[in-house]
């Protein structure tokens, strides 16, 4: 009997560890005020929020008329980048390359970031900070 009772506490332990990790979301709201793209998709200037969607790729969503929520737009995660500062604040970073902006990395506050573009021709940078970001 100690047996089974030992077992069912290290499975419910195993579960409510795993529960944790899959409910933990990172969200920021973002003003993005140029045209850009995100997974090879065209996006307008606007309100957005961006997130990680636990275990899974980046999410962007377009905060429409009167606050109504776009739809979902994801992109997968090429890799993670470490941090290399104490920054609180969110930061997306685009790659501007021949005339289109792309969205390529996001940081959320006191983390590595997330990697979602490798661009491999000679780019500039354009980097958004803050939860409105201008």
């Amino acid at each position: 009997m100690t047996h089974v009772r030992s077992l069912a506490t290290a499975a419910l332990t195993v579960v409510l560890a795993m529960g944790g990790g899959v409910a933990y979301a990172q969200k920021a709201a973002v003003d993005i005020d140029f045209k850009f793209v995100f997974a090879g998709k065209a996006m307008p200037a606007g309100s957005y929020t961006v997130e990680r969607i636990p275990n899974g790729p980046i999410g962007i969503r377009s905060a429409g008329p009167g606050g109504a929520a776009g739809a979902l737009q994801t992109m997968p995660i090429l890799s993670r980048l470490g941090r290399h500062d104490s920054d609180q604040m969110p930061e997306l970073i685009f790659d501007k390359v021949g005339g289109e902006v792309h969205l390529s990395e996001v940081w959320f506050p006191g983390e590595d970031g997330y990697l979602l573009l490798g661009t491999k021709e000679q780019h500039d940078h354009q980097v958004l900070r803050g939860p409105k970001s201008k």
